[in-house]
């Protein structure tokens, strides 16, 4: 008998159905059906000091970053090697990372890419929320147009743990709200697999920062390698 994807539902951006594995009823019809392979050796990150590995370090002190760890997951996982760039840098925002990353992805060639912006945007006192999402659509269509599986996440729901004035604690989670909202829409529509760091249970928990209460220190990238690796590697748990 001839294996049904049951998984295709819910199958990554970018990811093909098993050999042999047939289309459910209708998809013919609907979309071009194609081969998954829950693998990824080309690994492009982009984005701000979250996915620049600040605050997380080797004991020589160079960084290591929850992408860095998400791409030794995948390697242990699928046994395959999935090998990292990292494109991304302090400070960069959704018009810095168009300007300045997103230009080297597409000569690169990756099988997967992860986005990470947001934080410098909102600390902008004329962010605008309709300029962040235009902006981050755009991003987010270039990554797609590659191919590759596309990865973002939202921001925590952390203005509590920052170290902010009373009368700014509530202005910063409106806007990490505003700011988190986009990035899942603008996701969404694009098939991007999105992590939802607003909604995680724990994520702002202290325990996990550094020193400055707004990058995460070892644990908080750990964490945030584990989720983003669950969810890439969702059909391959299924599946056994």
């Amino acid at each position: 008998m001839t294996p049904r994807c049951a998984a295709r539902p819910r199958c990554p951006a970018g990811a093909r159905c098993p050999a042999g594995a047939r289309r459910p009823a209708g998809a013919a019809r609907r979309v071009a059906y194609r081969e998954v392979v829950l693998n990824w050796s080309n690994y492009v990150a982009l984005g701000d000091s979250l996915t620049a590995g600040r605050d997380d370090h080797a004991p020589g002190g160079a960084r290591i970053g929850w992408a860095r760890r998400l791409a030794r997951i995948l390697s242990t996982r699928t046994a395959v090697p999935c090998v990292l760039t990292n494109l991304a840098f302090d400070g960069a925002s959704v018009a810095v990372v168009l300007e300045q990353q997103l230009p080297a992805v597409a000569r690169i060639g990756p099988d997967l890419v992860s986005l990470t912006v947001g934080m410098n945007d909102i600390r902008d006192p004329a962010f605008s929320q309709q300029r962040f999402a235009a902006g981050l659509g755009t991003l987010l269509d270039g990554l797609a147009a590659t191919g590759a599986t596309v990865l973002t996440c939202t921001l925590p729901d952390m203005a509590a743990v920052m170290s902010l004035p009373a009368d700014q604690v509530e202005v910063a989670r409106q806007r990490m709200r505003q700011a988190s909202d986009v990035i899942r829409e603008q996701a969404a529509s694009r098939g991007a697999v999105c992590l939802d760091a607003w909604a995680m249970p724990g994520a702002a928990d202290p325990a996990l920062f550094g020193p400055d209460r707004i990058h995460p220190n070892a644990s908080g990238h750990q964490l945030i390698a584990d989720a983003f690796a669950a969810l890439l590697l969702r059909g391959t748990q299924e599946a056994g």
